[in-house]
């Protein structure tokens, strides 16, 4: 049962796309990069403490430790539980769930989170996506879901609508392509993630408006930036370029609630 003062509109009805972001969550490891820009844009910035059992290069990615399936209901890492981040979401209205999980810094088993989920799409790891990350987004209704050998697929994926994406992954290029929908495939590298050798595209975007997609920095640097502009133009999708760094990875951000 919601408190009475919840208002079920605040909360992102599709997930990955709000209609007008106002409020999302990020890696606390972030927020000097970004909490500027984003609170200018008329954004809550809600700020994810480090996962201890990952990585510690990628312990601020939201996308490791945080899942939305829209609406109400999140699914955290089990860190989280007893946190003030898990607190201040149930203040705010969410119905919170841990995922039942154990983590640790090797590839796979940091990636049992880090699903795509967009409007009634999850592009996800039949092999490593927590079972549980596939039965919460399953109970919001029928739903499409995309499997891939891509482990970090929220990363890998850069939504842009319903039904279009971005990625370098030729794996889910492919499944997705057979899924149906639009998709962009670049060349991999080009966005920065300290300490590897490169990061991948949609852990460096977000969208914040059915108009507007997020992008950590620039596109300078990349040999598909005319590209990718053009997949954007043609969705009536405009480009936001928070900082005149160029883009780096910090595993997405959850859009939480809109307007």
């Amino acid at each position: 049962m919601l408190p009475a003062w919840v208002n079920m509109s605040d909360f992102l009805r599709r997930a990955g796309l709000p209609v007008n972001c106002s409020a999302l969550i990020i890696g606390r490891k972030y927020s000097e990069n970004l909490s500027k820009e984003l609170n200018a844009l008329g954004i809550e910035v809600v700020y994810l403490p480090d996962n201890p059992y990952v990585d510690e290069r990628l312990s601020g990615h939201a996308d490791l430790s945080v899942f939305h399936a829209g609406g109400h209901k999140l699914l955290l890492a089990p860190f989280l539980e007893n946190t003030d981040f898990s607190i201040s979401m149930r203040k705010k209205g969410f119905n919170i769930q841990f995922a039942n999980i154990k983590q640790n810094k090797f590839y796979p088993y940091d990636a049992s989170m880090n699903a795509c989920a967009f409007e009634n799409k999850l592009i996800y790891s039949k092999n490593i996506t927590a079972s549980d990350i596939v039965n919460c987004f399953q109970q919001t209704g029928e739903r499409t879901l995309i499997s891939t050998k891509q482990g970090y697929a929220g990363c890998s994926v850069c939504v842009v609508d319903e039904n279009s994406i971005i990625t370098s992954d030729r794996g889910i290029y492919k499944e997705s392509i057979k899924a149906g929908l639009d998709v962009l495939l670049i060349s991999a590298g080009y966005v920065n993630l300290t300490g590897f050798e490169y990061g991948f595209i949609g852990g460096a975007s977000f969208k914040i408006a059915a108009d507007k997609l997020c992008f950590t920095g620039t596109l300078e640097a990349h040999p598909d930036k005319i590209r990718i502009e053009n997949f954007l133009q043609v969705r009536n999708v405009e480009p936001v370029y928070l900082t005149t760094l160029p883009a780096f990875d910090i595993g997405g951000a959850i859009p939480i609630m809109e307007k």
